[in-house]
């Protein structure tokens, strides 16, 4: 979406604000919730893509239902004899499972069986909306349909949605049942989120207000008690968090924010990015020794 068309939905959401706010902060809500098309990404993005989409052949592919549609999921098994236990991959915004499969090789040869899914509205999977509770509950029905998994591994917000499963309070109410957690570019605030959000599409504070107050709604917690760390505390889940000091879409204070808040062990990488991140050998090899109880 060009920044012209974003800023004049604002002016039109704004607008509507004065008229009706309840019907303005449902469409800003909804807005929210909506991934862009996958018609937006750019030539290089789909090139980068299409050289990933090999790694799928190998797995067996599966749909499974969600409260909220069927989603695609993906599983590879390994072929150590000393099998760890599974794996769950959760891919990140406007991702799907293709941009996290750089993972499946390492670990299928560090003997674990690895899982994936692309979250609603993603990918294969249905659905035209996500959010938190949407991500959870995808990860949770994964987990019925392919687990018991031993951890997970998750990209940006895939990592706040694998927050909430693990935590396993409202609007969840079940818990996903993992021995470890890595979570990689993971935003603390989601507070922050709905801020930054207002700020894209120059909503007036008092719509912004709006948006947050559905966001509660849904959530049925207040927004501004939702953070990523304060999931981790809860769930008591031992957890990595890998963030880049250069990370371009989630500042780099987010990683220290949530273990500060929840104990994690953070490491701190530098000139990865937000993206570049999941698809570099440092990640991967950290996220796997971790997981096997290494230090990292």
């Amino acid at each position: 979406m060009t920044k012209v068309a974003t800023r004049t939905i604002g002016v039109a959401l704004n607008a509507l604000h004065i008229v009706s706010p309840t019907k303005a902060r449902h469409r800003a809500f909804d807005l929210f919730c909506k991934p862009p098309s996958a018609r937006h990404r750019s030539a290089a993005e789909n090139r980068a893509l299409e050289t990933l989409s090999g790694n799928l052949t190998s797995a067996e592919a599966r749909r499974i239902a969600t409260p909220d549609g069927d989603v695609q999921t993906y599983l590879w098994r390994t072929s150590e004899k000393d099998n760890r236990g599974r794996i769950l991959l959760v891919h990140g915004w406007t991702a799907e499972t293709r941009v996290m499969t750089l993972f499946v090789s390492p670990l299928l040869r560090a003997g674990f069986d690895v899982a994936s899914l692309d979250l609603p509205a993603h990918g294969l999977s249905g659905g035209t909306r996500l959010n938190m509770p949407i991500g959870a509950r995808a990860v949770l029905a994964a987990s019925d349909a392919l687990g018991p998994f031993f951890g997970a591994i998750a990209h940006s917000f895939g990592g706040l949605a694998t927050a909430l499963a693990a935590e396993g309070g409202t609007p969840i109410h079940r818990q996903l049942p993992v021995e470890r957690l890595v979570l990689i570019a993971t935003p603390h605030s989601l507070t922050r989120l709905t801020v930054e959000f207002g700020e894209k599409f120059g909503f007036s504070a008092a719509l912004t207000r709006g948006l947050q107050d559905e966001v509660t709604r849904a959530a049925g917690r207040s927004v501004h008690d939702i953070s990523t760390g304060g999931l981790l505390k809860v769930a008591g889940t031992p957890s990595l968090l890998i963030h880049d000091e250069d990370d371009d879409i989630v500042p780099a204070s987010d990683g220290p924010a949530i273990a500060k808040a929840s104990g994690a062990t953070l490491l701190a990488t530098k000139g990865l990015g937000h993206r570049r991140i999941i698809v570099m050998p440092t990640a991967v090899r950290a996220s796997i020794r971790f997981l096997k109880g290494e230090s990292t």
